[in-house]
């Protein structure tokens, strides 16, 4: 999943940014509250939450780990708000792989929980009701089964099933949701890290030395009144810090006082990326107070502060005392050890008591019918090779063949997917379409529809290819990639291979992929030395 650039989720049906303006605590405005807190619940379940490995897709085979991850980091509670803050990330993740399963968008829903909550509305094709995906995972961690979530998704995915085989060209649409896309998310929690790692480097190469001696620079309180004689000594005035406040010396020396903070206060560094579709005076805008620079954050608590240190640097030249600034963060919590058991965070009570929990999330299934479910649907895929999308146009292009071979010419018994017939296909093509151009704007034309997959169709049957396609519709509709392609495994020239080096399985290397349609088109591009029949060379 790509991150979002021109985020267009902020303008789709006015939807989320309807409640902008609304009234506090009014429905429309809690979703929208809600829809600008979703890139700091991901990013922060992605940076503190997770593994590494973790693959941050909002698929539905994700949900079983998610789950299992859940109930062992709440089955401790150290007195702090991380339970709270990783079941409302797990939620809002459930939430998005919820919508990528189904469609449709969030909603506020002022009837669930205490006093309303953020809920998943599936596309409104499917009639389903609502899901509260907070009560789905506190149900979760009430059973302790470890397929509550899992379930949820595969009711959804057999009504999506249930409704594609009586509409085989329908997929459910969604309301794209602004700035939770992987990318945005992996930026965000890899720029601080690569800015950090630099400036620990800069501190020992030089920073330390410069600044009077690295003894001095100990995290220490004292080492903040060296800081603060250090600001003063060289500024008279804060218009002459903000001449080289960005120059590389103050840089470090802002650095060491966020990392002061880090040390002593338990707060994290930080970083939004600007969205460049975000509204002006949103939370990731380019005039956002936070966006687009690295500041720290008591992130993992919800009366945490945050600050720029460079702009706690500069308040320092104005005559405030460094450690009044510092002490704008409160200090750590005092942990008293761990709870075992705990199953529901006491700070999310306000929003979801206890009791909310009791009530199954979605329709209560007999043993019966759960393992028929989960027979039916392993959560992983659609795959590229095995989906909806391909298997039905594939069943669309057997069923016309004959058709398309009368209309080509020799019906079905000069059309024989022989490598001899691609010259016969090749021939047909250039004497139907003039140019390039012309066959670009013949996009979605019967006839060519039916070339590309007989030549696709030569390679799987010649060559071992196979089909392969997007298993869900690009969102954009010019993305001339989305369409059917063929694959196979290269083939290896072993005496080219290095004894003395690594190689695995064939099936691991790259694959060879052939675009029939876009090869259909670039005929008109190429040399009359280029053939179609060259295609089955690849396969070699």
């Amino acid at each position: 999943m790509d991150g979002n650039t021109a985020d267009d989720a902020y303008t789709a049906d006015g939807v989320y940014m309807a409640g902008r303006h609304a009234p506090e605590g009014s429905p429309a405005h809690r979703l929208y509250l809600w829809i600008e807190c979703l890139h700091e619940f991901m990013t922060r379940f992605y940076d503190q939450f997770t593994y590494e490995e973790w693959e941050h897709d909002y698929a539905a085979r994700s949900l079983p780990e998610l789950e299992e991850a859940l109930l062992d980091f709440c089955s401790l509670d150290d007195g702090g708000d991380g339970n709270a803050m990783y079941v409302e990330s797990a939620a809002a993740y459930l939430g998005e792989t919820l919508i990528e399963e189904a469609g449709g968008r969030w909603d506020w829903d002022e009837t669930a929980g205490t006093d309303g909550l953020p809920v998943v509305c599936p596309d409104p094709v499917l009639g389903l009701p609502p899901v509260a995906p907070l009560l789905v995972v506190g149900r979760a961690l009430t059973e302790r089964s470890g397929q509550v979530l899992a379930t949820v998704a595969r009711l959804l995915r057999k009504a999506v099933r249930d409704r594609q085989r009586e509409h085989p060209e329908w997929w459910p649409q969604r309301v794209p949701t602004p700035w939770v896309r992987y990318g945005t998310i992996l930026t965000a929690c890899n720029t601080p890290r690569r800015w950090k790692d630099a400036r620990i480097l800069d501190r020992l190469q030089w920073w330390g030395e410069e600044a009077g001696g690295r003894a001095l620079w100990d995290f220490a309180p004292a080492s903040l009144d060296t800081l603060q004689a250090l600001l003063r000594k060289n500024f008279s005035t804060v218009e002459d810090y903000d001449r080289v406040a960005h120059e590389p010396f103050w840089t470090m020396a802002a650095w060491y006082l966020g990392q002061y903070v880090v040390e002593n206060k338990d707060a994290l560094w930080q970083y939004r990326e600007v969205n460049p579709g975000a509204p002006p005076g949103t939370w990731y805008a380019e005039d956002c107070y936070w966006a687009g620079s690295i500041f720290v954050s008591q992130r993992l608590r919800y009366d945490g502060h945050a600050e720029h240190p460079w702009v706690m640097l500069r308040e320092a030249v104005a005559g405030v005392p460094l450690r009044d600034v510092v002490d704008r963060f409160p200090d750590p919590v005092p942990r008293d050890g761990f709870t075992k058991g705990a199953t529901w965070p006491e700070a999310l009570w306000a929003v979801a008591r206890p009791e909310h929990l009791q009530a199954p999330p979605v329709p209560p299934l007999t043993e019966a019918e759960l393992t028929e479910l989960t027979a039916a649907d392993d959560l992983a895929g659609p795959d590229w090779h095995d989906n909806h999308r391909l298997n039905t146009w594939l069943a669309a292009r057997r069923d016309a063949f004959a058709a398309w071979a009368a209309e080509a010419g020799g019906g079905t018994a000069e059309w024989d997917f022989s490598p001899a017939s691609l010259d016969r296909l090749e021939a047909l093509v250039r004497g139907r379409f003039a140019s390039y151009e012309e066959t670009v704007a013949a996009h979605g034309d019967p006839f060519l529809v039916g070339a590309a997959w007989y030549f696709g169709e030569v390679q799987v049957r010649e060559c071992g290819a196979v089909w392969r396609w997007r298993p869900r519709p690009s969102e954009n509709p010019d993305d001339t990639y989305d369409v059917p392609m063929v694959e196979g495994p290269e083939a290896v020239d072993e005496a080219a291979v290095d004894e003395d080096d690594e190689y695995d399985d064939p099936e691991d290397d790259h694959l060879h992929i052939c675009d029939p349609t876009g090869e259909l088109r670039a005929l008109h591009l190429r040399g009359p030395d280029d053939h179609l029949r060259d295609a089955l060379a690849a396969y070699a």
